[in-house]
């Protein structure tokens, strides 16, 4: 009995590892959105980021004003600075996987991203930008879209 429960309960710790392994995007479906968005060769500029296919990532920014020069305002900035990249990556996804009309008023996204690798942070133009790339297996497989309305 003991060792049914053991192996019972390897089995449920083992799981979420098989889960991640099986839902990957493959080689074929990385072929098929390429294709499905032009087969456009090296980088791609969509309207919400930017996609280098040879490369496989994607990269957006995020940028927001900053108000004046104190350590609090340039935090809040990169605060907002975040956010504003976290939902460019999920237009980026929503545009990628699905496009987007020729004339578009707005859209609504939400979802869960993943944190990628910040390329720069700082001070341009009076503006706080934060520049991050993502892998597009990460971007498939670990960024999840729940609802999107395009208007």
């Amino acid at each position: 009995m003991r060792r049914l429960v053991a192996r019972g309960t390897l089995a449920l710790l083992l799981l979420p590892f098989l889960s991640l392994s099986a839902g990957a995007l493959s080689e074929a479906d990385l072929s098929r959105i390429w294709r499905n968005n032009g087969s456009v060769e090296g980088i791609q500029i969509f309207r919400f980021g930017l996609v280098d296919w040879s490369g496989r990532s994607a990269s957006v920014e995020g940028a927001v004003p900053l108000r004046d020069s104190s350590a609090q305002a340039r935090l809040l900035a990169r605060q907002g600075a975040s956010l504003e990249a976290k939902k460019r990556l999920l237009l980026l996804l929503y545009e990628i996987r699905y496009g987007l009309p020729e004339r578009l008023r707005s859209i609504d996204v939400s979802g869960s991203v993943v944190e990628g690798h910040v390329d720069f942070a700082g001070v341009r133009e009076g503006r706080y930008v934060l520049e991050v790339t993502l892998p597009l297996e990460r971007l498939f497989d670990e960024c999840v879209l729940f609802e999107a309305v395009v208007r």
